[in-house]
């Protein structure tokens, strides 16, 4: 295991099991946010279809709710960043990859991004640039998109990304 990361498939089931709504793990996510604990309870009530398609050749976990898909890339950490170049650069061509695949379905690859060690939301979303279609186009608008370098690698910085109690309060917010 390389420095600094965690086991990834406990986290893969962490977010398929909030997104899920299953209620242990949604009670447990939003006794960390107390302050957003209604809309993260909301989950409950409104949950994804998710399932955990872990694998060398795809993203981690799909979540699908009415006519609104995520393809979500799981990867944590200790550190509160990660570099996409870091080793033989294999994150980068996953990313080009699945990324080269969800523009081509008019979707947008989501990375969740979850630290080990920290008070409140540990979790933090980010999006891959991409050509989004639909009139879900507006949450990829308000995910952060992760950063390149120079020489063009993806870096995701914990701190920039969108924490996931936010994400839920947007998308479950009822309308009155």
């Amino acid at each position: 295991m390389a420095y600094g990361m965690v086991n990834a498939s406990t986290y893969e089931r962490e977010i398929r099991d909030i997104l899920g709504g299953k209620e242990q793990a949604v009670r447990k996510y939003a006794s960390k946010i107390p302050e957003k604990s209604d809309a993260i309870m909301s989950l409950i009530e409104s949950p994804f279809y998710v399932t955990r398609s872990a694998g060398s050749f795809g993203a981690d976990v799909i979540a699908i709710r009415h006519d609104f898909s995520m393809v979500i890339e799981v990867k944590s950490s200790v550190r509160p960043y990660l570099m996409f170049s870091e080793g033989s650069g294999k994150k980068q061509e996953q990313a080009n990859r699945i990324n080269d695949m969800c523009i081509r379905a008019g979707i947008f690859l989501t990375y969740a991004y979850r630290i080990k060690n920290v008070q409140g939301d540990p979790w933090r979303l980010f999006v891959v640039e991409s050509k989004p279609v639909g009139r879900f186009n507006m949450v990829y608008e308000i995910i952060p998109k992760i950063a390149k370098t120079r020489e063009g690698n993806y870096v995701m910085k914990w701190e920039d990304g969108l924490p996931l109690s936010s994400f839920i309060e947007i998308i479950n917010k009822k309308v009155i």
